[in-house]
């Protein structure tokens, strides 16, 4: 009888823990292809945010050129020079950043105009090269895609230069495809590749350029820019052996055509590794008793889909843009928790490129250009706008007037009278001289008491005439306070735009000077 009760307890344990075994073997395995299958749909996500905002960026930029007066009117001139001093600043900064990686201009039909690679050739035809160019010409359509050109495969946008419903030409820019790489290496991926059809390489880059790919292991007919992953079959999708995923991201160019794969390597090791042991220690918590084990398993399952619930949740705010609802790095207790933080900082320099694009392409968007107290132009418009403003008075070759003036003895008003006053006096100045100027005059309160005023289209004569008639109606300006009127009187420094100038600035501190020579002088004048 004895006997028996141990034979069952024991053929009962082991039935027992021989279905633990089988039932959580089965259940980790299904855990680690839910895994496999997270971490790949997030490669594909990730991809997909980087791809679309890159695409933004390209999109975005495109269009702030396309629709530049000065780029157009270069066009229409038939002048290079101008175009190149006014977008080679901006392509400097861009290139030397690595955002972009040339920056290429067209006349039609597909005529090479500026090339900021090589400044030197230029007004021969690319259309043999460039059918995307020349697909423009025909469609007057803009289009962002992958293409080889002659000097790198990467992501570019091409638009149309138009001006009265005239196609002028088209500008084409891009990023190398070698920055897809870099990303994927940034938020975590172990290893990254690029596979790219050797016989397009071959094709459509110059020999020198080809040379550079030439020397990359060849596998299957594709150069690869980084490691080469023997094995892997060139398709769409993932593989998944020896405890590494392969995510297998086809790219193809304008035409349709498949010139590569992008290859993202995660090492699942630890992952899996960290399964195994849980399972180990489950195993024994269910000698103890199944419904013990089970609530385990309950519980761990629990923490690690809520853990991957996070991730994708990260991610679909990132693919939404809601950066401001994005968590806070916290300090890493797991693995999944660098991942977590990996994304949170792509995120957040996602926010940051868009913010600065941004801040490039709208011309004010969301700034505070205007002094608060008089209503006036304030000191940052003049900082942030100057060589705008400059460059624009260059280009219509018109005099321009500096009046830069300062109240007299405001010091005085403001002791005897109160900050109130004095404000009082300060809007009231900017009311006075507001009405007497022209829509097209820029007036700025430069800081205190001091104000610029940019006159364009007015020789020194013109602008002696108006500083000395502000200075009279400034005279002549009563304010009332209480029982009593209290007057003023302002000194004024004018000079114009001089060939010599190098900058608005130059013109702002010698009228600087004309005013301190003013105030030397007597104050209330106008001195030049």
């Amino acid at each position: 009888m004895r006997f028996k009760i141990f034979a069952s307890i024991i053929i009962t344990s082991l039935i027992v823990i021989a279905f633990s075994i089988f039932y959580s073997r089965k259940t980790i395995d299904s855990v680690i292809q839910q895994n496999i299958s997270n971490v790949y749909e997030n490669r594909i996500k990730e991809y997909k945010v980087f791809y679309n905002t890159k695409k933004t960026f390209l999109d975005s930029f495109a269009k702030f050129l396309s629709s530049s007066d000065i780029i157009k009117e270069a066009y229409l001139k038939n002048n290079r020079e101008m175009l190149i001093k006014y977008v080679k600043p901006l392509y400097d900064n861009l290139h030397k950043s690595n955002i972009i990686e040339e920056l290429h201009f067209f006349k039609r039909p597909a005529i090479s105009f500026v090339n900021f690679a090589n400044l030197k050739k230029y007004n021969f035809s690319v259309a043999k090269a460039r059918e995307d160019i020349t697909w423009i010409d025909t469609s007057f359509q803009p289009s962002t895609h992958f293409y080889v050109c002659r000097l790198y495969p990467g992501l570019r946008a091409t638009y149309p230069i138009i001006y009265n419903d005239r196609l002028l030409g088209s500008i084409s820019f891009g990023i190398n495809i070698k920055e897809f790489k870099n990303l994927f290496e940034q938020v975590g991926a172990n290893k990254v590749s690029i596979y790219l059809k050797d016989s397009i390489l071959k094709k459509m880059l110059l020999k020198d350029k080809y040379k550079q790919y030439k020397s990359l292991p060849l596998y299957k007919g594709y150069r690869v820019i980084g490691d080469v992953f023997n094995n892997i079959k060139l398709q769409k999708g993932y593989e998944f052996y020896n405890n590494n995923l392969y995510t297998k991201i086809k790219i193809k160019d304008f035409f349709g055509n498949t010139i590569g794969f992008l290859v993202i390597n995660d090492d699942m090791k630890k992952c899996i590794n960290n399964l195994e042991n849980i399972l180990q220690k489950k195993l024994i918590t269910e000698i103890l008793g199944l419904l013990f084990i089970l609530l385990i398993v309950y519980i761990l399952f629990k923490y690690i889909f809520t853990k991957l619930d996070e991730l994708n949740n990260i991610l679909s705010l990132i693919k939404q843009q809601k950066f401001s609802e994005l968590p806070k790095v916290t300090k890493p207790n797991c693995e999944f928790d660098i991942y977590k933080n990996n994304l949170i900082n792509v995120g957040q320099k996602i926010k940051t490129y868009i913010s600065l694009l941004s801040q490039k392409v709208e011309e004010y968007s969301d700034k505070a250009y205007k002094d608060g107290l008089t209503n006036i132009f304030n000191r940052r418009f003049l900082e942030e706008k100057a060589d705008e403003l400059f460059t624009k008075f260059n280009i219509n070759h018109t005099p321009v007037g500096i009046i830069m003036l300062d109240i007299d003895n405001f010091k005085k008003i403001n002791d005897t009278y109160g900050h109130n006053i004095g404000d009082l006096v300060l809007i009231n100045l900017a009311k006075t001289i507001s009405n007497e100027i022209r829509k097209e005059d820029f007036f700025i309160r430069y800081g205190g008491e001091e104000f610029v005023l940019v006159l364009p289209n007015s020789d020194i004569e013109s602008t002696f005439k108006i500083a000395e008639k502000i200075r009279k109606d400034i005279e002549s300006l009563k304010i009332n306070i209480g029982s009593k009127q209290l007057s003023f009187t302002i000194s004024l420094g004018i000079t114009e735009i001089i060939p010599s100038d190098e900058n608005l600035f130059d013109a702002i501190n010698r009228a600087d000077k004309n005013l301190y020579k003013a105030k030397n002088n007597g104050k209330n004048k106008v001195e030049l």
